[in-house]
């Protein structure tokens, strides 16, 4: 399932991707693999999602993070010279175009919930994913603009996400 995924995305971001503008978008490229490792570190013993190997993938991706460290470098790297690439200006078309990437998420994270190939865990669900999501487009795009604006809120997204769902600390 995600070996699929991957094919999936690759090719859209070799068609689709703007990419010679990819300096442009590397450090926020950066940004979302540090908040995507960050999350597989310190809630390593606290899932809130998890991915399942399911079919070829045993093979290939056999952990979750195996899984997560092929979505960070692998899918990440084709899916932000797209995202960022195509960005409207206009404030209207850039909201739409974070619902809709959000919605491509969460139709894959669907799929994947279909095919138990994710499962969630203390209160996490689809819904949770797709403000998730949201939250995650906003973020990339505040990047790309400002990038310290976006640090700081992510770090009060993780406090709000902390207070919700309360995490043990390792």
């Amino acid at each position: 399932m995600q070996t699929s995924f991957s094919i999936f995305f690759i090719i859209i971001g070799l068609f689709f991707g703007v990419w010679n503008r990819w300096k442009e978008f590397y450090p926020t490229l950066l940004f979302w693999i540090i908040g995507h490792l960050l999350y597989g570190t310190l809630l390593n013993h606290y899932k809130f999602w998890e991915f399942r190997p399911v079919g070829i993938d045993k093979l290939i991706f056999p952990t979750h993070t195996i899984i997560g460290l092929k979505i960070a470098f692998l899918t990440y790297p084709f899916i932000i010279p797209v995202f960022l690439g195509r960005l409207p200006k206009l404030l209207s078309f850039k909201i739409l175009w974070i619902i809709f990437w959000s919605l491509i998420f969460e139709g894959v994270e669907f799929i994947a919930y279909l095919n138990n190939s994710i499962t969630y865990n203390y209160g996490w669900s689809l819904l949770w994913s797709f403000v998730f999501n949201l939250v995650t487009y906003i973020l990339l795009t505040i990047h790309h603009w400002k990038p310290w604006i976006a640090w700081s809120l992510s770090f009060i997204t993780i406090i709000i996400l902390f207070i919700i769902f309360q995490p043990p600390f390792p």
